[in-house]
């Protein structure tokens, strides 16, 4: 079986490789032409999501192991087990720990969306042939309308993520709910 850090690389990417085609159908349908493939752009935003998807993957191992979103609380507090011995025995059960769910969604919002939109336009500057100052005007140009479009979509998403979906699953989710995103980013940075 293949590490999991691997695993969410390739769905991503199949993913992403699937949301550029929509967007190109969907822009073939408005501008009334066949839909001819730009096969660059598809290899463009596949191997985006190949580039993109370990550090963002480490992001979310790290916020979680920083920050857990689930406190062992022990269903018999008189009982004289050590807290080991109830865990193997299943006698802890989990509660959310809103405090680090907060943290964990501002700081992600915040700090991760920062960095991974600039990893993302960068990555995606440089796939296209441009040099240092096009990745410093690309994100000069599109940075706030890119930012401000996902704090309308991410934050929902990254709380859901965070409170409901298990850890191991979370970038699957992410990259399942980021197939619509991915559509807007491609047609935005075609």
């Amino acid at each position: 079986m293949a590490p999991p850090i691997v695993t969410a690389t390739l769905q991503a990417a199949a993913i992403n490789a699937a949301s550029n085609i929509v967007a190109q159908a969907i822009t073939a349908y408005r501008s009334q032409t066949p839909l001819q493939l730009d096969y660059t752009a598809l290899a463009q935003f596949t191997a985006v999501a190949l580039i993109n998807t370990p550090p963002t993957y480490l992001w979310m191992v790290n916020l979680e192991s920083t920050f857990p979103g689930q406190s062992a609380v022990t269903q018999d507090p008189h009982a004289k087990k050590s807290d080991d011995e109830k865990r193997k025995n299943g006698q802890v059960e989990k509660k959310l720990n809103v405090r680090n769910t907060v943290i964990k969604v501002i700081i992600d919002q915040t700090i991760g969306a920062s960095i991974m939109l600039v990893l993302f336009l960068s990555t995606i500057t440089i796939l296209r042939g441009g040099t240092v100052e096009d990745i410093g005007n690309t994100v000069q140009n599109e940075y706030w309308t890119i930012m401000l479009a996902g704090l309308k979509v991410w934050p929902p998403v990254s709380l859901f993520s965070f409170t409901v979906v298990p850890v191991d699953k979370r970038m699957l989710f992410g990259s399942i709910c980021g197939f619509i995103w991915a559509i807007y980013l491609s047609m935005a940075t075609a």
